[in-house]
């Protein structure tokens, strides 16, 4: 089985090359999506979350109220250190799960969906690792109409992140999207082929 990592940070557009290759047969594993059911309420996560944050962070149905969380963290290092801390090792288990089960399936292709590159279940389980990045104007404008933000919020977002130059030296290969969709498919299958002839 082939697993490729795929990260970048936020209005980069890691999740369109996701999505190309999930149309060329793909499993992808997303981080996020894991990261939305693990803090369901009744887990483990939700759990730790409520004793660090406080139950002003839930909604009137007992759930997280996620947007309120995310306006914090990304304004505090600190306190987004600590959500991290707190999401990822759970995660990373989760992440792991799934890779076996599609190995024990003989599923061919996988690709973990990672925001935020850590070594438990992304370095450690990818055999190649892109990067998408795309400059920071660019970004804020994505981020502006997706989440429909200021520019102050979505560059609040942008810096609490690692920076483009941080996310390529990481990278076995680096994914620049700042053109069409076209052009980003095209890149992205040239880079399939290397990558499924073990060129990574």
């Amino acid at each position: 089985m082939r697993i490729l990592g795929v990260t970048g940070g936020t209005g980069s557009g890691k999740s369109i090359v996701c999505q190309i290759l999930k149309q060329q047969g793909a499993v992808i594993i997303d981080a996020d999506e894991i990261t939305k059911e693990l803090q369901k309420k009744g887990s483990i996560v939700y759990d730790e979350m409520i004793r660090f944050f406080g139950e002003n962070f839930l909604k009137a149905d007992g759930e997280l109220d996620r947007k309120k969380i995310a306006d914090l963290v990304f304004k505090d290092k600190e306190k987004l250190l600590k959500l991290n801390h707190i999401v990822h090792k759970h995660v990373a288990v989760e992440i792991k799960k799934r890779v076996a089960e599609l190995k024990e399936k003989g599923c061919g292709f996988v690709v973990l969906d990672v925001p935020i590159p850590v070594e438990e279940g992304f370095f450690d389980t990818a055999e190649c690792i892109w990067t998408v990045v795309a400059n920071v104007d660019t970004r804020v404008e994505r981020l502006m109409k997706r989440m429909n933000i200021s520019e102050e919020e979505a560059l609040t977002r942008i810096n609490a992140q690692l920076s483009n130059r941080e996310y390529e030296e990481i990278a076995d290969v680096v994914i620049e999207n700042e053109g069409s969709y076209e052009d980003l498919e095209k890149l992205v299958l040239f880079e399939l082929k290397r990558f499924l002839a073990r060129l990574c």
